[in-house]
């Protein structure tokens, strides 16, 4: 029987790939970028299909590039001088309430007049990024599925996927799964795969076959071609407006960073100063991170890339492909 290509492996669509310890390090380091200018002027736009055309290059995409992006944002503009101060604040707020318990004097800490001003700069961010603070807060869950395929492939992975990226790709997901066993693409690699099994079953090789590594590497043209043509329906599908948003709020939240800068000025560092930055960094750090959710793509059905088997020690025709830690099969209609 022909194999369920589109089987979902336990962790998405990832196939085995490692790197070392210090590879991936390099990878978060060379995305961490000093300055959140210099992040909003690298921002990502969405791969080309072939880029990510097979399962194999779509884990290498995931794991290179939207892994360590995704890593690298609690990086961005690095400023110790700003945790010292916060840390001895916070420890003298502590040396404050011990006194305050045992009734003896303390001095009370400083209070920055220009709090107003902080405060002001702090209601503008709210303003813009509320709205998608909400969009991204409110979470489908997989007991809210339409039906097990969409819920299997959008939400088992991540627990869970804001509400309108589920109603943007669970319909394309569905449709994706079902058109394949459809497809002339199928039947084609059907073909061929038909041809290597019989040949198989009449030589009974020990070793992988050339013409048997050949006849693989085939289908998995076919299954790459296949998947350019998905995965440009789906990159059409993107919210490029909600991208958009994204990247204006960034632009907008930066702008905000450098002037509670400017509200301080010269003077020195303060609770309502570092409260005001600290609230302002982390309502840029939520927009990176939400902007790198949507370069992840690998919740698109592709195809599997048929094995070649190419260099294992013994051959063996497998009856399924399948290394899944779901006991269940994708159903269909």
């Amino acid at each position: 029987m022909f194999w369920d290509y589109t089987a979902k492996e336990g962790n998405g669509l990832q196939t085995d790939f490692k790197i070392s310890k210090e590879e991936h390090k390099a990878l978060v380091e060379k995305y961490s970028y000093s300055t959140y200018e210099e992040a909003y002027k690298n921002l990502p736009v969405l791969p080309n299909p072939s880029e990510v055309d097979t399962r194999e290059k779509m884990t290498r995409y995931t794991v290179c590039v939207v892994g360590p992006l995704n890593e690298g944002v609690n990086n961005y503009e690095p400023e110790p001088e700003l945790k010292a101060e916060s840390d001895r604040f916070n420890k003298l707020r502590m040396e404050i309430a011990k006194k305050a318990r045992k009734g003896q004097p303390f001095d009370t800490i400083h209070v920055d007049k220009k709090w107003p001003q902080y405060n002001k700069v702090l209601d503008k961010m709210k303003a813009v990024i509320t709205s998608l603070y909400k969009m991204n807060t409110d979470i489908v869950l997989h007991t809210e599925a339409a039906d097990f395929d969409r819920g299997s492939w959008l939400l088992e992975k991540q627990g869970g996927a804001p509400r309108f990226y589920y109603n943007i790709y669970s319909p394309l997901v569905k449709q994706i799964i079902k058109e394949w066993f459809g497809s002339a693409e199928c039947k084609q690699v059907q073909a061929i795969e038909d041809e290597l099994r019989a040949r198989v079953a009449a030589e009974n090789p020990k070793k992988t076959p050339d013409w048997f590594i050949e006849g693989r590497k085939r289908e998995g043209e076919i299954v790459a071609q296949y998947n350019r043509k998905l995965l440009q329906r789906w990159i059409q599908k993107s919210p490029t407006a909600t991208l958009a948003s994204y990247k204006n709020a960034i632009a907008k939240l930066i702008a905000y960073n450098k002037e509670v800068e400017a509200i301080r000025g010269n003077d020195a560092i303060t609770p309502e100063y570092i409260s005001a930055r600290y609230s302002v960094k982390g309502g840029l750090t939520q927009l990176f991170a939400y902007y790198y959710y949507l370069m992840d793509l690998s919740d698109i059905p592709l195809v599997r890339t048929p094995a070649t088997q190419e260099g294992a020690k013994k051959f063996k025709l497998e009856d399924s492909p399948w290394k899944l830690s779901y006991p269940y099969n994708l159903r269909r209609e």
